[in-house]
């Protein structure tokens, strides 16, 4: 699957590879085989799970983990020195761009069936797409700034659900 294909199925439906808010950390495991670096914060019972350009975070303890949110963090691909979307292509089949337009992923969006509504905000620099039925937020560069190390104008910086 590609990445656009992906990121419109994660809006649509607030999952990803059938897991989203109050999948157990154990659902997770199942969903996704890719290798992650894991930072517990035992003080405020939280954990975080860093699969590279993805972000998972579970609220509960040991044994009791539950997804409250997740991030695509798509900026992090302009600069891909590490191998990670390589990575993910190989742990998980799908296969993401080094940037990706607002103008391609809603034309993905147009063909996709079951789309909720999104509601424009104006965030300082970016424009936020939300679904609040989803609970998936989109944020694109709205700045003069051109594609280099980071996306430029008009491109995906990451979408977020929660």
């Amino acid at each position: 699957m590609n990445g656009i294909s992906f990121m419109a199925s994660f809006i649509a439906r607030g999952r990803l590879h059938g897991v989203g808010i109050g999948s157990s950390i154990g659902e997770v495991d199942e969903a996704l085989k890719a290798d992650f670096i894991e930072v517990i914060d035992e003080e405020y019972g939280t954990l975080r799970r860093d699969y590279g350009f993805v972000e998972l975070y579970f609220s509960g303890g040991p044994g009791e983990w539950v997804m409250t949110s997740g991030m695509i963090e798509l900026h992090r691909l302009a600069a891909d020195d590490h191998g990670m979307a390589a990575e993910w292509r190989r742990d998980t089949g799908v296969e993401f761009p080094e940037y990706c337009s607002w103008s391609e992923l809603k034309g993905e969006l147009s063909r996709t069936p079951g789309v909720p509504e999104l509601d424009l905000r104006p965030q300082g620099g970016y424009l936020e797409y939300r679904a609040p039925e989803t609970k998936v937020s989109v944020l694109v560069v709205d700045s003069e700034e051109g594609r280099d190390d980071c996306p430029g104008r008009g491109d995906v910086w990451s979408l977020s659900l929660g």
